[in-house]
């Protein structure tokens, strides 16, 4: 009784612990974030879209659901410039102080996953179903998307350059 009693006081220690952190494990965040200068003047950008769904779908390998195609109509589009090393970084920071907004929902204590977006014209969207592509590829979640591209290397032809939010683009 004794030992259930002492296991049972060391997780109710725990868990909340666990519940007040953010992300457990590393993940492709930077330690200290900063913005990356291409030069004297500009900054590394990459284009955040947020698209409807398409009439077409995909399936691609490993996919279990279809997912709509990128190519919906576009209903608003932004130039992120690039802050710490990921998507999630960058767009965190970049509508930190804007009225129109995107949010993130940790999952799991590991993924940031898109929550939602708000317009300046008021317009909301639940992200909860979107479809992440990056350059037209699948994409990681948000704080695991590095932006420099498999050399992680800035301003080299593989980083970043488009970021495609597909709002309620996968087809359960």
């Amino acid at each position: 009784m004794k030992k259930i009693i002492a296991v049972t006081a060391v997780l109710c220690l725990i868990v909340p612990a666990l519940a007040g952190c953010g992300v457990l494990g590393n993940d492709s965040t930077a330690a200290d974030p900063q913005y990356h200068p291409a030069n004297d003047e500009d900054l590394y950008t990459f284009v955040l879209e947020l698209r409807l769904p398409s009439d077409k779908t995909e399936i691609d390998d490993g996919d279990v659901f279809p997912h709509s195609a990128i190519d919906g109509e576009l209903i608003a589009q932004w130039q992120i410039p690039v802050y710490g090393n990921t998507v999630y970084e960058s767009v965190v920071k970049y509508f930190e102080d804007k009225e129109e907004k995107f949010t993130f929902r940790l999952s799991q204590h590991r993924f940031y996953m898109f929550h939602d977006c708000t317009l300046q014209d008021g317009s909301r969207y639940d992200l909860e179903t979107c479809y992440i592509a990056v350059d037209g590829e699948y994409a990681l979640t948000a704080n695991y998307q590095s932006l420099s591209g498999k050399d992680g290397i800035l301003g080299t032809e593989d980083d970043v350059s488009v970021v495609t939010v597909v709002y309620k683009g996968w087809l359960y």
